[in-house]
């Protein structure tokens, strides 16, 4: 009840879902060609088979993902037959002639390479929409095993009988992947319900403000000669006449001082901090900054970076990698639009607590 609906759906389908797979191509491994004997029929006599001298070279290209899926029959297939075998995670290519050439070689591998590349895309895209149609499947189960058991709460409190625990504790789903991991918390607070207008209100204040550093972009002179402070304000002007003057900034939350806090019902619905890119530090800086802010009842926050490099493109690369090398980056999700928005889940505290993060760069000057 506790854990985040998107770190929770990510540990299962990596859980028991194939990886996607990718053939590392230009990192193959070639053993020495050595002599070998091939049998070969009489031209004349088919039933007589000679054996003669031959040569054998084998190359492997290193798999990453799950290599069984190259034995997938996809959707959209072909009748050529594939030419190689997979075999403890590489991809393995023998061939064995009586006369080896270079081009008889790379003639096999181009051929290798044509087959499977296509059988990958091919197996690749039924995954991802098998994945697509999974992940929708565990979410409503989520949705309505959340509604069972909040509904069982309440019959409980509302028959008012002293309940006695039963001293078990429910078994957290294991994650075997590095990537996304359930951690089992020290001291797990009772599960309170937060309201459901929530995600509603933090979705909306969340593209209020993108549309803010939309238009600030458009006139990058005027953002050009403010600075991070001035910024702030000028976000939080849009804010305030937006969302009702609830908008603040340099408001006590938490351990520090927050730059844009947006309160609905006396609980915060959007945090915010505002910084200026000098390098990745400044974003490893800024997040541990914003994470030690949010209070345990905070699950959603935002970073806005204000990019002035010759280079935005490459800038918002780093900023982006800058996040998934923090350690307390757990998950990106995929729906991203890298120079728009993007969403992350990162632990909180050391219990293992996740919120959402919404990462928003904005371009104040372009080379």
């Amino acid at each position: 009840m506790s854990e985040n609906e998107d770190v929770l759906v990510e540990a299962l389908l990596q859980k028991h879902l194939p990886a996607p797979i990718r053939i590392d191509w230009d990192n193959s491994v070639m053993h020495p060609v050595s002599e070998t004997t091939l049998d070969v029929r009489d031209q004349f006599e088919r039933d007589r088979v000679y054996r003669v001298p031959a040569s054998r070279i084998v190359i492997r290209f290193p798999i990453d993902g799950t290599g069984d899926m190259l034995k997938y029959n996809a959707r959209t297939t072909s009748l050529s037959g594939t030419v190689g075998d997979v075999r403890g995670g590489e991809l393995v290519l023998e061939i064995t002639e009586r006369e080896l050439s270079r081009e008889l070689v790379e003639a096999r591998t181009k051929g290798l390479r044509d087959s499977v590349s296509q059988r990958v895309e091919w197996a690749n895209n039924d995954l991802e929409e098998f994945r697509r149609n999974v992940d929708r499947g565990l979410r409503n189960e989520y949705e309505a095993r959340k509604k069972r058991i909040l509904a069982d709460r309440a019959l409980t409190d509302s028959l008012g009988i002293p309940a006695r625990s039963t001293g078990n504790r429910p078994p957290s789903v294991p994650a075997q992947r590095k990537q996304v991991t359930l951690d089992t918390r020290r001291h797990q607070s009772e599960f309170v319900p937060e309201p459901v207008l929530e995600e509603a209100i933090y979705r909306d204040v969340v593209q209020a403000t993108v549309s803010w550093a939309r238009s600030l972009e458009r006139t990058p002179n005027a953002g050009n000669k403010l600075g991070e402070e001035d910024l702030r304000d000028l976000l939080l002007g849009t804010l305030n006449s937006y969302w009702e003057g609830k908008a603040g900034g340099e408001l006590f939350n938490g351990a520090g001082k927050t730059d844009v806090l947006v309160r609905h019902e006396n609980r915060n619905v959007f945090i915010a901090e505002c910084k200026v890119w000098r390098g990745p530090k400044t974003i490893a800086a800024a997040l541990d900054q914003l994470l030690n802010y949010l209070v345990w009842r905070d699950s959603k926050a935002a970073l806005l970076v204000f990019i002035r490099t010759a280079n935005p493109a490459a800038t918002i690369a780093s900023l982006h990698t800058a996040v998934e090398q923090h350690p307390r980056h757990v998950l990106t999700k995929p729906d991203g639009q890298p120079h728009n928005v993007v969403d992350y889940i990162l632990t909180a505290d050391d219990e293992g607590r996740k919120v959402a993060l919404a990462v928003i760069p904005v371009v104040l000057k372009h080379g």
